[in-house]
Parts: C-alpha cells; sequence; structure tokens
C-alpha cells in the first residue's frame, strides 16, 4: 500500500491530472502481473452486494492531494470469500495509489482485512472530490480441495454423540452431531483437530433449521506459541452452508471450532470441513499497529530449567518427599504460655540436628499435655533434607512486636529489615546481600500430623496495624505497613507446604510467598541519566568531590551494546538487537525457588493487595486448594511494577515464573482468587482450574505488563504469559447487595458495573456523569498526618482496613482478561505494548447473583467512574 510519509519527494511531482494519469498508468504495468495471478484462476470478479464502502470525510495531504478512509459493511463477514478487493467507479479524480486496474480500466484495492480501513489517494484538481466505491469478491469455478478434518485427529469437548461427530467429519452429509448443552458453558463446547500444516483455510459447517438443534453463533481458532488465536470471532450462525476464509499469511497445525446455541436446546452441526484454497499470490504480511515486529519479544520462553552445574531438565516436576525419620523429635509446647516465653531456640536446635541424619530428619511440634497448644518463634532458618510437622491443634505464634521487649537476638537492633519480627519459616534465604548462600537449601517440607488437616500460625496477636506512608510501590497515601511473613520461599529446591491455616491482620505481605534471593542491587546492568533513560556505549560515572578520580569509567558490565544513529542497539554486525535482549541483567534475580507444591492453605483477613500464595518468580510449582477471606488468593507476579522495581529491570527470565499449575482457588469479600501479572517477565505453560469468588471483585484477572514509563524506560520492556491456559468452573457469586464489600486495588475500579455507579451516584448525591475518582471511597484520612495522627488511626479510620489505596466495590465480572483488548482483538503483542491471548476454551465461566451477566470484560471494557472510556489506563 501506498506510503505517504516516504513517498511526498516523489508525489511532490504529480502537480497535474495529467502526470497523475501517467502515474495510473504506470501503477497499471506493476500490478499486472497480480491481475494476472487471478486471470489464470478459472472464475471471476462479482460485485458482493450485501456489502457497501463507507466513506469518511475529505482530508488534504500537502504536495500530494486529497485522502479519503473506507470502511467496509457487512451483514455477514462469514459469507464472503477471499479474496476481496474495492473497486473505485465514478471517481471525479485521478486514484494515486491503487493496487491494480481491472478489465475495465478501473482502480482497486486488496483488502487484507474487513476490519482495517483502506486509505486512498486521489490528484489534486480543481472542483468537488466525489467517487463510488463496490466490494467484490472472487468466485473460483475450481473444484472444492480435500477436507484437511481426520477423525483420528479429533478432540471433541464431553457434550458431543461422538458416533455422529465421527461420520459428519468422515464426508457423511446424511448425518448430524448433536451437542448436549445441559450443564455446559457455550463456549466449553469446542471440537479440536490436528491438521497437516497448511494456510489459505476455509472453515465451514452446515446445519438444517430445527430449532431443537440451532447454532446460533459460532467461532474459528488456531493454536500458536503464544496460545489460541481468534481467526473469526464470535458471529451468527445461518440456517444452511457457513462459511470463513482465513488471512492467507495465517498458518496452523491445530485448528478449534466452538458453537452457541439457544437457551434450552441443544445444536447440531453436519458437513464440517477445513480446508486449504490454493493461492498463488504473494500474501501481504502483517504489520504491527506501531510498525514494530512482534519479534522484539520471545514467543516460545521457557526451555527448561538449567540448574548452578548448567544441566538443563526438560521435565523438572514437582515436589517428591527425600526425607524419611523413623524416630523424628518431639518438640512439646511449655506448659504455660507466659509472655517470655520464646521457642525458637530449640527448634533450630532440633532443626540442626535433623539434618545431619542419613536420610534427613523431621521434627514434630505438639502440644502440652495439659492443652497449652502455642508456641512462639522468632525466625526460622529451616535447613536442606529437613520436614516440620505440626500438630492440627497447635498455633505458632509469631513474635512480631514481642521483639522489643524480649529479642531473640542481642544483634537484632542492626538489622534493618527485622526477620525476627516478620518472618516465621524461611528457606533459602541469605543472611545479606553481601553474603549470598553458595547452595540451595533443598528437601524441605511443613505439613500437619495429620495431612488434611490444618494447623494455625497467628500473625494476629503481635502484628498490630501500623498506619505510615507509603515509600516506593503503586500509589500512595496512608497504609497499613506492618509486614508479617509466615513462609517464605527463595534459594530452594523441592519444597512443600500444606495444612495451615493463617490469621492475618491486614499486614502488608503474601502469606506463603517464592522470592528471588538477590542481592538487590541494580537488576538492569545499564544507567539512566537525566530525566529520560538514556544508553550509551561511552559513559562516565562522575565520583564525589575530593576523590582521587572525578571521571571514574564506568563498569565494563553496566556498558550496554553499541548503538545505531537511531538509538538501537547493534549487535557487532551491526544488526539490530531489541531492548528486551540487548541490555544485560544482573543474575542474581534469578536466584528462586524450583520444584515446589503449596496445599490447603487459608489465610483470614489477608491484605488487599497480596493475600495468600504469591510466585515472585519461580518454576514447576503446584498450588492447590488455597481459600482468602479478603485480600487475593494466589498471585503470579514479580515485584511491583513501579518504574524503579529493579525484579522487572531484571528482565525477561530471571525471576520468571514457568510451569506453575494452579487449581481451586476460592477467595471472600476479596480482591480476586488469582491475579497473573507478567509485567517485564516472559512466563510459559501456566493452568489455572477452578475459582469460586463470594462478594470479591472478581475471580480471575489476568493483567499485562504496564508501566508509568510506558515505553520511554527501554530496560521495562512489557513481558507475556505464553500458554496460558484456563479450565474448569470459575465463578462469581454475588450475595451481598446492600453495600460493596469487595476489598481491591485500584486497576479493577476501571471496571465496576454500571449498577455500581448507580450506588455511587445516589450515595453521593450526584448523577452517574458527576462521579470522580473520590467517590470510590467513604471514608478519607485527609491531609498530611502528623506521626501522633498516624499512631492514633485505627482499620475504623478507613474504607478498607488495607489503607488509603485500597476499595470497596460490588463483584464486577467472573474474569478480567486485560492482557487482551477485546474479545476480538488481542491487540499489539510486542514488547512495546505486551498484550497477549488467554486459551478459555476450558472453561466454564459463571456468574451468580451479578446485576450484569457479563462472564469477562477486557482492556478494552475499563471506564473512569462517571463511564467515560479509560484510554491511558487502557494503554499503560
Amino acid at each position: 500500500m501506498f506510503d505517504p510519509i516516504h513517498n511526498w519527494i516523489y508525489l511532490h511531482a504529480l502537480k497535474c491530472v495529467q502526470r497523475a494519469v501517467t502515474r495510473l498508468i504506470f501503477i497499471t504495468l506493476v500490478c499486472q502481473f497480480s491481475f494476472n495471478v487471478y486471470a489464470q484462476e478459472e472464475g471471476e470478479w462479482v460485485n458482493v452486494e450485501s456489502a457497501s464502502v463507507e466513506q469518511s470525510e475529505r482530508y488534504t495531504k500537502r504536495r500530494v492531494g486529497y485522502y479519503t478512509y473506507n470502511n467496509i459493511l457487512v451483514s455477514d463477514a462469514s459469507a464472503l470469500s477471499d479474496p476481496l478487493r474495492i473497486v473505485v467507479t465514478n471517481s471525479s479524480h485521478a486514484v494515486l495509489n491503487a493496487d491494480g486496474i481491472n478489465d475495465n480500466g478501473l482502480p482497486y484495492f486488496d483488502i487484507v482485512s474487513l476490519d482495517e480501513q483502506t486509505q486512498i489517494y486521489f490528484g489534486m484538481k480543481r472542483g468537488e472530490l466525489s467517487y463510488n466505491a463496490v466490494v467484490q469478491e472472487f468466485v473460483s469455478a475450481d473444484s472444492p480441495e480435500e477436507n484437511l478434518l481426520l477423525v483420528a485427529n479429533m478432540a471433541p469437548s464431553s457434550h458431543w454423540d461422538n458416533a455422529a461427530l465421527t461420520s459428519v467429519v468422515q464426508g457423511d452429509s446424511n448425518e448430524e452431531a448433536v451437542a448436549t448443552l445441559e450443564g455446559a458453558a457455550n463456549s466449553n463446547v469446542y471440537i479440536i483437530f490436528d491438521i497437516e500444516q497448511s494456510n489459505n483455510l476455509v472453515f465451514s459447517f452446515s446445519q438444517d433449521n430445527t430449532s431443537q438443534n440451532r447454532v446460533t453463533s459460532w467461532e474459528a481458532a488456531h493454536k500458536t506459541d503464544g496460545g489460541w488465536v481468534v481467526l473469526k470471532s464470535w458471529s451468527d450462525a445461518n440456517v444452511g452452508l457457513n462459511t470463513f476464509t482465513a488471512n492467507s499469511n495465517v498458518s496452523a497445525n491445530k485448528i478449534r471450532f466452538r458453537f452457541r446455541g439457544p437457551d434450552g436446546a441443544n445444536l447440531g452441526i453436519n458437513q464440517l470441513s477445513v480446508i486449504s484454497k490454493k493461492d498463488n499470490s504473494t500474501p501481504i504480511p502483517d504489520t504491527d499497529p506501531d510498525g514494530e515486529s512482534i519479534l522484539d519479544t520471545d514467543l516460545s520462553g521457557y526451555t527448561g530449567y538449567t540448574d548452578e552445574n548448567g544441566v538443563t531438565t526438560v521435565n523438572v516436576g514437582f515436589f517428591e518427599n527425600q526425607v524419611f525419620d523413623d524416630n523424628p523429635e518431639e518438640l512439646i509446647a511449655e506448659s504455660e504460655f507466659t509472655d517470655t516465653v520464646n521457642d525458637t531456640a530449640r527448634l533450630k536446635s532440633a532443626l540442626n540436628k535433623a539434618r545431619k541424619e542419613t536420610d534427613g530428619g523431621v521434627v514434630v511440634l505438639r502440644a502440652n499435655g495439659n492443652g497449652q497448644n502455642r508456641f512462639s518463634l522468632a525466625h526460622i532458618a529451616v535447613p536442606s533434607n529437613v520436614r516440620i510437622e505440626v500438630e492440627p491443634s497447635v498455633v505458632l505464634e509469631m513474635r512480631g512486636i514481642k521483639e522489643d521487649l524480649y529479642p531473640t537476638s542481642k544483634n537484632d537492633h542492626k538489622n534493618k529489615n527485622k526477620p525476627n519480627r516478620q518472618f516465621l519459616f524461611s528457606f533459602g534465604r541469605s543472611n545479606g546481600p553481601g553474603n549470598l548462600l553458595a547452595d540451595r537449601v533443598e528437601n524441605v517440607e511443613v505439613r500437619s500430623t495429620v495431612p488434611g488437616e490444618k494447623f494455625s500460625i497467628d500473625a494476629t496477636s503481635n502484628m498490630p496495624h501500623n498506619y505510615g506512608y507509603m515509600n516506593g510501590g503503586n500509589g500512595n497515601g496512608v497504609v497499613n505497613l506492618t509486614r508479617a511473613i509466615p513462609i517464605g520461599l527463595f534459594y530452594v529446591k523441592n519444597f512443600a507446604i500444606s495444612d495451615i491455616n493463617i490469621e492475618d491482620n491486614h499486614t502488608e505481605s503474601v502469606a506463603v510467598q517464592m522470592f528471588a534471593d538477590a542481592d538487590y542491587k541494580d537488576g538492569a546492568f545499564a544507567y539512566r541519566f537525566g530525566p529520560q533513560p538514556i544508553f550509551l556505549e561511552e559513559r562516565y560515572v562522575k565520583n564525589p568531590e575530593g576523590s582521587p578520580n572525578l571521571n571514574k569509567p564506568m563498569n565494563p558490565l553496566n556498558i550496554p551494546l553499541a548503538t545505531n544513529d537511531k538509538g538501537d542497539f547493534i549487535d557487532d554486525s551491526g544488526d539490530v538487537i531489541p531492548d528486551m535482549f540487548a541490555i544485560k541483567r544482573n543474575p542474581t534475580y534469578g536466584r528462586t525457588p524450583v520444584k515446589g507444591s503449596i496445599k490447603n492453605i487459608k489465610a483470614s483477613h489477608a491484605h488487599t493487595g497480596y493475600g495468600v500464595v504469591q510466585v515472585y518468580g519461580g518454576d514447576w510449582i503446584e498450588i492447590d486448594n488455597i481459600e482468602a477471606f479478603n485480600g487475593i488468593g494466589v498471585r503470579v507476579e514479580a515485584g511491583n511494577g513501579t518504574d524503579n522495581d529493579n525484579f522487572n529491570r531484571s528482565g525477561p527470565y530471571f525471576s520468571s515464573m514457568n510451569k506453575i499449575a494452579i487449581s481451586n482457588v476460592k477467595v471472600t469479600n476479596g480482591f480476586t482468587g488469582v491475579w497473573l501479572k507478567p509485567h517485564s517477565k516472559i512466563m510459559k505453560d501456566i493452568s489455572v482450574e477452578n475459582i469460586e469468588a463470594i462478594d470479591s471483585g472478581t475471580a480471575l484477572l489476568v493483567g499485562k505488563g504496564s508501566f508509568n514509563c510506558k515505553a520511554r524506560c527501554r530496560d521495562l520492556t512489557r513481558g507475556r504469559i505464553n500458554n496460558l491456559v484456563i479450565k474448569g468452573d470459575i465463578t462469581l457469586r454475588q450475595t451481598v447487595f446492600d453495600a460493596p464489600v469487595a476489598e481491591v486495588g485500584n486497576n479493577i475500579t476501571y471496571l465496576i458495573t454500571d449498577a455500581h455507579r448507580r450506588y455511587l451516584a445516589n450515595l453521593h448525591g450526584k448523577t452517574v456523569e458527576q462521579l470522580t475518582r473520590s467517590d470510590l471511597q467513604q471514608k478519607k484520612v485527609v491531609g498530611q498526618q502528623t506521626p501522633e495522627q498516624l499512631a492514633a488511626l485505627t482499620p475504623d479510620d478507613f474504607d478498607n482496613p488495607s489503607g488509603t489505596r485500597w476499595y470497596k466495590i460490588f463483584p464486577t465480572a467472573p474474569v478480567l482478561a486485560l492482557s487482551m483488548l477485546s474479545k476480538t482483538e488481542v491487540g499489539n503483542q510486542s514488547a512495546k505494548e505486551g498484550f497477549y491471548p488467554v486459551d478459555f476454551s476450558q472453561a466454564n465461566i459463571l456468574s451468580d447473583g451479578l446485576p450484569e451477566d457479563t462472564l469477562i470484560l477486557y482492556r478494552g471494557d475499563m471506564r473512569n467512574p462517571n463511564g467515560t472510556t479509560a484510554t491511558d489506563f487502557i494503554y499503560k
């Protein structure tokens, strides 16, 4: 197509109609080849009576002429066959940028997609511009090609009569395959086929006019490394033959049909086929909306776990018990639980003995015979090859503020992080960033003595609310700064945590977290200079006054690759290397957990932005049977995503998350059941199965990488999740209707329901159009708070006990697919934008009791409180 930016000098010469006509003749000669391709095929171009061309206003381009934008309007796109073109007729001005000339001497434009606008340039000429345009399709006289579908390569959902479906696929036009819709989500009625790698694909099926077996709409998709990509979005199905022709650039070896039927009826199909219509013309390459290649990101990602010795294992698997002890050591709770009780030293001693046993050792914590069941514990750094078992009746108290009066360590006051106050159990956590562990902690477990029955961790008694101003992180305002981390998993391999009930107090942390054991220095070996991030090959660091060398050369590790005159990073051959791969990263952020199992964990009164379980980084981890009251059930996200977050500055692979299997998650009065957010990470093979959310913001939230600096911070390129599969029942249920009780964060407030907008308008005596973000919270802590005022604050002073950064809303929709613009458009998947697809084909999405029966909301659905489109946040 014509590019006005690069060709304006050439078009400057076209100062009159005569020269415009000369260009038209030139185009005719150049395009004769493509015309002859179709001329050699038997068939003809015919007008599409059901389609029309909508013309925009006339615009003027200096030195060129006029131009318009043209959209194709069609009632049933599935009935069209490729190729398509727009033919300009009765034009008052010469057409400058046509793709070719037809037999009647009229200019035409090849159509790549019905969703794209066609820009037409016209030569300068006095008088009003006018023209007509028609849509034509090429009707081939060729015999139909062979069906690519084979019964042996068929994987239907369980709703089909498989015998009849087999006959249909084998070509029996008298047979009808029926799918039973009772108890099934319409979008879950699918058929998946493996086919021979093919392009120029035409999808089709037929149905009769019987109301009891009616198909109302259908969808077609193909599988890529990034997941299922929709080729034909949901649209009405016709009685008789239904067809869809994919873009010629699409090549597939796995395709999927999905069908929907009317309420109370089944659906039936016959003559199901996919053929490859051979096309010898040169396909037009797909272009990126921003002119960026999707190759600037990684569509394959994780290929296996590479250990510290450089050995790569493809199938690592989850936790396997390696500790066997016939005579475990038992620790009994003190007979009387006083303020001075501290069981830390004796548990550490027992674990130190256990780790030296031949097959590992077990330490069991039991209640006292008199019924006293509490242990008081400061930070326990768990060594390798041990298992801690706890009786279900036992309560493990986190010491918290007890450490102020009765410190476990004499040196605790020197430790800025105060682990004895904040941690209970840690695994593979170094003593400090300058003293990193040489070896991983391995083969460790914490569980109940009775599998399936929970023991308790008390993160409440000694963890009071401590309201103050957040220093760093997203957002601002007064928040609860108390931090309690019952389980921290760092540089560890082969671990399991199970059967725990955690009593929290909206403390600002995740109860069970998997984290990198890093040196916490720069994540990216590249400096930022000035207000804009700049990367240069030659740069010097100015030392403080009085230093022997005022201009000390930058550490070679911190020097990125050379750049070309456009600022792109280049290799020794001058080839451009995308930012994501060019910048060197800090490898200590790759010291993350691997091969783990987290099961049967519940946390009550969790912090809104945190919750029960979070993977900040790690591979091969199964997470099952997680329950949250408030907060988030399971979160998969590295760092906080701010512009200076070193976890995300460490690039796409360090602190990434791969092979994560999440199942059976429940959340009540919380943010979401599962939140997946890649930020700058390339993640792969994540599955989520069965979520129940009650009076919560949503059940599943899939985010894309977003940074305030957008594309300006070249060290923070956008990540993605490759092969994200959602399965089972994903349910959002509303039972409280008089006031919002879901405790949520900022981004979900851009997706509140219209019913919630009306609630807010009535609450504040406004119209919906007058609502602002300040109306989202009832209770506000206004103005700068003195230390005395901060100390006097209680949870009752806030709408949400976690602080002013957080909100309460009504439930929105079961799924927020914020990594996609809409159900029909994924969005720009390059590292500049970071959209990516999600496979919902195996999910049964349910909305129960909500005023709006929307099952999935997308990023393009985000709106401000007054209902206007939140454009800036959509593309953040």
